[in-house]
């Protein structure tokens, strides 16, 4: 059997491989965001919930299925338009239970996508101003690992591009919603739902 820390710097490597092919060049925008003139845009950034984090792309365990149960319950009546995540088996199940309840399909990045956090960032925020101008869109990410002392992932370079400041969404009972404003600076509320997690530090 191939060993996982083979197996998984493999998977890395193709996933690098195949995000930066026809990407090099390419410029993330450091322009103010700004909903389209006469709307208002929510992006909410959620954490998949819990999972084994000693396996590479698990299933979500009992806990984590009492989260995705929670973050239903505190959106199902909040207006969400469109749902997004990354496609590991751990964030479609945290977005399953909401996308049931409202009739709406999850839409999927491919981790090759999402593998160049700052460019895939910029590219879903303005994918999102463009085609949901006026929607509330739930992004269920990924914390990456940590980098010269900082932790990188999907959700961080979201929160960083919309212009968040301060501690990023990277508890697994964080939820952050940005209301995009057409003028003016993105607005943030940083809460919490489905209480603490037996994986958080902190």
């Amino acid at each position: 059997m191939r060993p996982r820390s083979s197996f998984l710097l493999s998977v890395w490597v193709s996933v690098f491989s195949l995000t930066t092919f026809g990407m090099l060049g390419c410029q993330v925008s450091t322009a103010p965001v700004q909903s389209q003139a006469g709307t208002t845009t929510t992006i909410i950034i959620a954490r998949h919930a819990e999972r084994d984090p000693d396996e590479f792309d698990p299933p979500l365990t009992v806990e984590g299925e009492e989260r995705a149960e929670a973050l239903a319950d505190a959106l199902d009546e909040n207006g969400v338009t469109a749902i997004f995540t990354s496609a590991f088996i751990r964030n479609r199940q945290t977005c399953d239970v909401l996308a049931d309840r409202l009739g709406l399909e999850v839409q999927e990045f491919s981790q090759a996508e999402v593998a160049i956090t700052k460019t895939w960032a910029d590219g879903f925020v303005n994918s999102v101003l463009q085609n949901h101008a006026g929607g509330t869109v739930l992004w269920v990410g990924n914390t990456g690992p940590i980098i010269d002392g900082v932790q990188s992932g999907n959700m961080q370079e979201l929160y960083l591009r919309l212009g968040g400041t301060g501690r990023s969404p990277t508890r697994y009972q964080d939820m952050y919603i940005a209301t995009i404003p057409e003028e003016g600076p993105v607005r943030f509320v940083k809460t919490e739902y489905g209480g603490e997690s037996s994986l958080d530090a902190n």
